[in-house]
């Protein structure tokens, strides 16, 4: 058998009730809130309050609040809500609906902290992006992604509004602008999800050129080096399973198919796998 690249399984997450727990204070741990002047004061929880940040503080044996302007916080160290993880898991198994309401209410809370560094706003927007698309919400969706263009703090999700016009340049085949647009990304990126994207569309582009190498290596990229990015593995699986068959690899193309239909049985690309396996069954039949 010809081999390219490893492509590892991953273990698919189960997805969980969401409670809205974000409705006054964000309770999961304390946090640090870091002024200007360099003072840290470790809060149990934070709230916004006009131009205000109100945190609850331990004082003596009893918990008050005390609040700062937002203008003298450097940054709130956020721990990252379990909730992005949930909602990615969800997205990739195709269930968009549930992940919509599993982020919303981190979009909701986090927003008004998205001016102060720290903040996981954008990146919570950016999966209610998706769910959007996800449920054909299109004008919704594209909102929603202006709005974070306009107020983002986070160079890493501006990158990633950028990867959201992609499939529309492959389907006017301007393929260097989105040869660019990924390589931009790969260079300057930090974030898993982000490069995940990158690769994947980066593959596209291969693909759509029949450079089946090229193709097979960007998209394996993301079980290799990315496999937690739960909402990219099952594109990148259907991706390379297409490169393979370019290849001529059967093996390949059968190893592919199964891992995404066995690990992401729900995801849209898994219907694509089941239907090209009964043809890859039929092919090889005497």
């Amino acid at each position: 058998m010809k081999r390219y690249c490893r492509s590892p399984l991953v273990n698919r997450p189960w997805p969980s009730n969401l409670l809205f727990s974000f409705l006054l204070f964000s309770s999961a741990e304390a946090q640090n809130i870091v002024l200007k002047t360099g003072q840290t004061i470790e809060a149990k929880g934070v709230r916004r309050f006009g131009d205000m940040v109100m945190a609850e503080v331990l004082v003596g044996s009893r918990t008050g609040e005390v609040g700062y302007r937002g203008a003298t916080i450097s940054r709130i160290d956020f721990l990252p809500p379990p909730e992005l993880k949930a909602t990615e898991a969800l997205l990739a198994q195709g269930e968009p609906e549930e992940a919509l309401i599993a982020i919303a209410p981190v979009v909701s809370y986090q927003e008004s902290f998205r001016d102060i560094p720290g903040n996981w706003w954008a990146q919570a927007a950016l999966l209610k992006v998706s769910a959007l698309s996800g449920m054909k919400l299109d004008k919704e969706a594209e909102s929603l992604g202006e709005e974070i263009r306009r107020n983002t703090i986070d160079p890493d999700a501006a990158r990633a509004i950028q990867l959201q016009f992609i499939p529309a340049l492959l389907r006017q085949e301007e393929f260097e602008r989105v040869l660019e647009l990924c390589n931009d990304v790969i260079k300057q990126s930090t974030k898993a999800q982000v490069l995940a994207e990158a690769w994947v569309r980066k593959g596209d582009v291969f693909l759509a050129r029949r450079q089946w190498v090229d193709a097979l290596c960007a998209y394996l990229r993301v079980p290799v080096f990315y496999e937690q990015e739960k909402l990219w593995m099952p594109p990148a699986l259907l991706g390379s399973a297409r490169a393979y068959r370019g290849l001529e690899d059967g093996k390949g193309v059968g190893k592919s198919l199964n891992e995404l239909a066995s690990e992401f049985p729900k995801s849209p690309q898994a219907e694509v796998a089941r239907i090209e396996l009964k043809k890859l069954t039929h092919e090889k039949e005497p």
